[in-house]
C-alpha cells in the first residue's frame, strides 16, 4: 500500500521526463535567411535551452537533400516540403511535425514574352529535386514534359537575366526579388492558380526520433513554434541576428522582403503557426494518387505527427483515494498545490525574464551591444522634433569603416566580427558625454550629439575618432589597419526632418570616401547639388552603353629600340549627348560604385577583341592589345567575364595577344578570389600588366605571386625625366629591377625625344604617349598600321595626324 502511494504521487506530481541532453541538430534547405526565423529566434531567446535542448542548425545549399540527411541520420530534424509523403512511400518513415508555410513557395519564373503554357514547348528549363507538385501543375495544364529541354538546375537568376534558360522552378521568396532587382522583365506561373495549394516548409522528423525520445520531438516542436510565434512579430530583430550572429550573405534589403512574403505564407493571423490539417493533408495525397506517386492504401494519418497526450490517470486515483482514505487525498491537494505555486512563481520570473530580454533585444545590437538601427531612428525622430519645436540644435555624424569588405574576405567574418567589436569599444571612448552610439548597418555607426556644438569642436571631435580608430587592431595574431569616413550634418540648419538628416549625412559620408577616406566632410547644399548631379550621371550611363554612346579609342605602344607599334591600349571614351565628351576619369569611379562596371568592363573587352581579331588578319599576328580592367570586375567574376575565354577562342585570338592591365594599389587588397582570376588569365596565356607602378604600396613578393609580366611607370615619373633629376634614377632603379624579375617594362606619357632616348638607354623596352600617337579613332590608329607596312622602317608618329 504504501508503495503503490508513492508511486502515485510520484506520476501525479512529478515532473515530465527532462528531453535528451544531446545536441540534437536541424537541417535547413539553404544558406541562413528569414525562411528559417522562428529557429533562429527560438535560438537567441533561450526556447530550446529551457527545454533541455542543444540544437545546432546545418546550413544547407540549393544542392542540400534534407530528406537524405535526415534519413542517413546526419541530421534529427529537417525541413521539407509536401513532398515528404512521397519519400515516406518509398519506405523513408517520415513523420510531418508541423505546417509552417501554409502556401508552398514553389513557383515558375520565365521570361516575360512567355506568355501562357502554349509558349514553353521547345524551351529550355531548369527544375529541381522534389517538384512534384510542380509537375502536377504542368501535367493539369496540358504541358507534355518531353516536349521540354531540361538542363541541370544552376539555382541562379542569372541565367534568365542572361537568357541561358527560359523557364526555371523557383521560390516566391527568393527568385523575384532579384530578378526585380536586375530590372529583368519575368513571368510567374503558380500552382495556386491552379488550385494546386500545397503546404510549403513542413518541419518533419523521423519515425526511430519520435519513438525513442517522445518528449524531445514534443519540446523542440513546441519551442520552433514559439520561436516562429516571436520572429513573425518581430521580423526586424530577427534580421538583424540573421545577418549579425548567422552572417548570412543575403543584404538587409532582401530579408526584409522575404519576411514580408514569409508572411504572406505562412498567414499567421488566419491559422496557427504549425496546424496540421489532416483532411488537407488527404487531399495533396489524392492529388499525388492521381499522378502515380502514391498507393491507393497509402496511409495519411501514420504521415502526420500527433502530440503526446498525458494518460488519465482518474481511475487509478479513485482506486489509491477507495485505499488510502481521505489522509492520502488531503495529502495530495497539499503537494498539488504547492508545486502549482512553484510553477505559477517559476512562469512569472520566466514572464518577467523574456519581457526584459525583448526590450532590450529590440533596441540593442546584438553583436556589438551598442543601440542598434531602430533605436537610433527613434532618437533621431524624437531630437529632429524638439529642434523643429523648440529651435535645439544637434548634430549626427554618419561613419562608414574603410575597405571592411577586405577584412572579411580575407580574415573570415568571425575576426570581421571581432573588429567591429573592438571599433565599437574604441568608439565608446572618444564620443562626448551626452552623446549617443548606435550600429545600423554592417560596418556603418552613428553618434547623435544632442546640443549645440560648433563645427570647430565637432571637427575635433571628427580628429579624435579617425585617429583612435586608425590605431592597429590584432586579428588572429595579424596586424590590421582600418581607417572610417563620417559625414557630419546639423540640424536645425541643414533639416529639421530625420529622413533627410539621414540622407545628408550619408551624402557628407560618400564624400568624405571620394576625398580619399580616413576623412570627415561637412554637409552642404553645394554637395548636396554634386550628389544629384552624380546620381543623374549614374542614370545616364546606364542608357550610355544601350545607346552607343560609349565607345573605344586606342594609343599605340611601341618598341622603345625601333619604333615598330607592338600593342594598343584600347581606352574608353562617353560621347553624353547633351554634356559632349565625359572623361573617365570621371565616369569609371561611378561605374565601379554603381556596379556598372561590370558591364560596361565587358563591352570593353570584347570590342576591343574583335578589333583585335581583325588587325592581326590585316596587319600581322605580332600585334597585343591591352585592356584595363576594375579590381570590381576581378571580384566578382561570374557577372560576365566567365565567358571571356570562350570569346577569345570564338575570334581565334590567342590569350598572349591580349594584356590585361590592373592597378597597383588593387595588389595590396587582393583577396584570393582576386588571385584565382589572376591565375586563371595566366593559364590561358592572358599577360597580366601593373599600371601606375610607383605610386602605390606593391610588396615585390605579389610580382611573383601573381604572375606579372609587364609593369608600366607611371607618367608623373616619365614627365620629370632628366639627366640631373631624381626621377631619372628611380626609372633606371625600376626598368633593373623589372628585368631582374624577368618582368617587361613599359613608360606611359612619353612627350619629347628627350625623354624616348634617356628611357632607351636604360634598356625599357615599350614606351607609349603623345610623342608617338594621341589615342586614335580605330580609322586613326588603321593608318599608323599602314604607314608602317608601307615603309618597313621606323615611322615617326607623331608626324602621322
Amino acid at each position: 500500500m504504501i508503495r503503490t502511494c508513492i508511486c502515485f504521487i510520484f506520476l501525479l506530481f512529478g515532473p515530465l521526463a527532462s528531453a535528451a541532453d544531446d545536441k540534437i541538430r536541424l537541417q535547413l534547405k539553404w544558406q541562413h535567411s528569414f525562411a528559417f526565423a522562428g529557429y533562429y529566434a527560438a535560438q537567441q531567446l533561450g526556447y530550446y535551452r529551457d527545454a533541455g535542448l542543444d540544437v545546432e542548425f546545418i546550413e544547407g545549399s540549393a544542392r542540400t537533400n534534407v530528406y537524405s540527411e535526415v534519413a542517413t541520420g546526419k541530421a534529427d530534424y529537417g525541413i521539407g516540403n509536401s513532398s515528404l509523403l512521397v519519400e515516406r512511400s518509398r519506405g523513408r518513415p517520415f513523420v510531418i511535425l508541423a505546417v509552417v508555410f501554409q502556401h508552398s513557395p514553389m513557383i515558375f519564373v520565365t521570361q516575360d514574352q512567355l506568355l501562357d503554357f502554349d509558349d514553353w514547348q521547345g524551351q529550355r528549363a531548369m527544375l529541381e529535386a522534389s517538384s512534384d507538385e510542380l509537375i502536377l501543375y504542368l501535367q493539369q495544364q496540358g504541358v507534355k514534359l518531353y516536349e521540354l529541354e531540361f538542363l541541370n538546375h544552376s539555382f541562379d537568376p542569372q541565367d534568365l537575366v542572361d537568357q541561358r534558360v527560359d523557364i526555371m522552378s523557383a521560390n516566391s521568396t527568393i527568385e523575384p526579388y532579384f530578378l526585380a532587382q536586375q530590372n529583368h522583365p519575368y513571368r510567374t506561373f503558380s500552382p495556386r492558380s491552379a488550385g494546386i495549394d500545397f503546404s510549403g516548409d513542413n518541419l518533419f522528423t523521423s519515425e526511430e526520433e519520435i519513438q525513442y525520445n517522445p518528449e524531445r520531438v514534443a519540446a523542440f516542436r513546441e519551442a520552433s513554434l514559439r520561436g516562429w510565434a516571436y520572429a513573425l512579430k518581430y521580423p526586424e530583430i530577427v534580421i538583424q541576428w540573421i545577418v549579425s550572429i548567422y552572417h548570412s550573405d543575403y543584404d538587409r534589403d532582401y530579408l526584409a522582403f522575404e519576411a514580408k512574403e514569409t508572411y504572406s505564407l505562412i498567414q499567421p493571423n488566419l491559422v496557427e503557426v504549425g496546424y496540421l490539417n489532416e483532411s488537407r493533408w488527404y487531399d495533396v495525397a489524392q492529388a499525388y494518387q492521381a499522378i502515380g506517386k502514391l498507393n491507393d492504401d497509402f496511409d495519411v494519418g501514420a504521415a502526420l505527427y500527433t502530440p503526446m497526450i498525458e494518460k488519465d490517470w482518474r481511475e487509478v486515483m479513485i482506486v489509491v483515494a477507495v485505499a488510502s482514505g481521505i489522509m492520502l487525498i488531503l495529502m495530495s491537494v497539499v503537494l498539488y498545490v504547492v508545486r502549482t505555486n512553484k510553477r505559477l512563481d517559476l512562469a512569472l520570473k520566466e514572464s518577467d525574464q523574456a519581457r526584459t530580454l525583448v526590450a532590450k533585444q529590440a533596441t540593442q545590437d546584438p553583436l556589438t551591444e551598442l543601440h542598434n538601427r531602430r533605436y537610433f531612428k527613434e532618437r533621431l525622430q524624437s531630437l529632429s522634433l524638439s529642434a523643429k519645436r523648440e529651435g535645439e540644435p544637434f548634430a549626427l555624424l554618419y561613419l562608414d569603416l574603410d575597405r571592411f569588405k577586405e577584412i572579411n574576405d580575407i580574415h573570415g567574418h568571425q575576426w570581421g566580427d571581432h573588429l567591429l567589436r573592438e571599433v565599437a569599444k574604441r568608439l565608446l571612448q572618444y564620443i562626448p558625454n551626452g552623446a549617443e552610439l548606435a550600429r545600423i548597418g554592417g560596418d556603418e555607426f552613428t553618434i547623435l550629439v544632442p546640443y549645440g556644438q560648433s563645427q570647430l569642436s565637432l571637427t575635433e571631435l571628427a580628429k579624435r575618432i579617425l585617429s583612435g580608430l586608425e590605431q592597429p587592431y590584432y586579428l588572429n595574431q595579424d596586424e590590421v589597419y582600418i581607417s572610417a569616413s563620417i559625414g557630419i550634418t546639423q540640424a536645425p540648419f541643414d533639416s529639421v526632418e530625420p529622413s533627410a538628416l539621414l540622407q545628408y549625412a550619408d551624402e557628407a559620408m560618400y564624400s568624405a570616401k571620394a576625398a580619399g577616406r580616413s576623412c570627415w566632410c561637412f554637409f552642404s547644399f553645394e554637395l548636396h547639388q554634386q550628389t544629384i548631379e552624380r546620381q543623374s550621371l549614374i542614370n545616364d550611363l546606364r542608357q550610355a552603353l544601350p545607346h552607343n554612346e560609349l565607345f573605344l579609342v586606342y594609343q599605340p605602344i611601341v618598341e622603345m629600340q625601333d619604333g615598330r607599334i607592338r600593342k594598343f591600349e584600347a581606352l574608353l571614351r562617353w560621347r553624353h549627348p547633351r554634356r559632349g565628351m565625359i572623361t573617365p576619369d570621371i565616369f569609371i569611379p561611378i561605374a565601379e560604385e554603381s556596379g556598372l562596371i561590370s558591364e560596361i568592363g565587358d563591352y570593353v573587352f570584347k570590342e576591343s577583341i574583335r578589333q583585335l581579331a581583325d588587325w592581326r588578319k590585316r596587319f600581322g599576328e605580332h600585334l597585343i592589345m591591352s585592356i584595363n580592367i576594375s579590381p570590381y570586375q576581378l571580384s566578382a567574376p561570374d557577372k560576365h567575364m566567365s565567358d571571356w575565354f570562350e570569346f577569345l577562342h570564338a575570334q581565334g585570338v590567342p590569350g598572349a595577344a591580349v594584356s590585361l592591365e590592373i592597378t597597383e594599389n588593387m595588389l595590396m587588397h587582393h583577396t584570393e578570389v582576386v588571385s584565382n582570376q589572376l591565375l586563371a588569365f595566366r593559364d590561358e596565356g592572358i599577360n597580366v600588366a601593373l599600371d601606375d607602378f610607383g605610386t602605390g604600396y606593391s610588396a615585390l613578393s605579389y610580382l611573383n605571386r601573381l604572375d606579372i609580366d609587364f609593369i608600366k611607370i607611371d607618367r608623373s615619373f616619365v614627365s620629370e625625366l632628366a639627366e640631373e633629376r631624381m626621377e631619372k634614377d628611380l626609372c633606371e632603379a625600376i626598368i633593373t629591377m623589372a628585368h631582374k624579375l624577368k618582368l617587361k617594362v613599359i613608360a606611359e606619357g612619353i612627350e619629347t625625344p628627350a625623354q624616348a632616348a634617356i628611357l632607351a638607354k636604360f634598356g625599357c623596352d615599350l614606351g607609349q604617349g603623345y610623342l608617338y600617337a594621341k589615342p586614335l579613332l580605330t580609322e586613326g590608329a588603321e593608318a599608323l598600321l599602314r604607314a608602317q607596312d608601307t615603309t618597313r622602317n621606323q615611322v615617326h608618329l607623331g608626324e602621322i595626324k
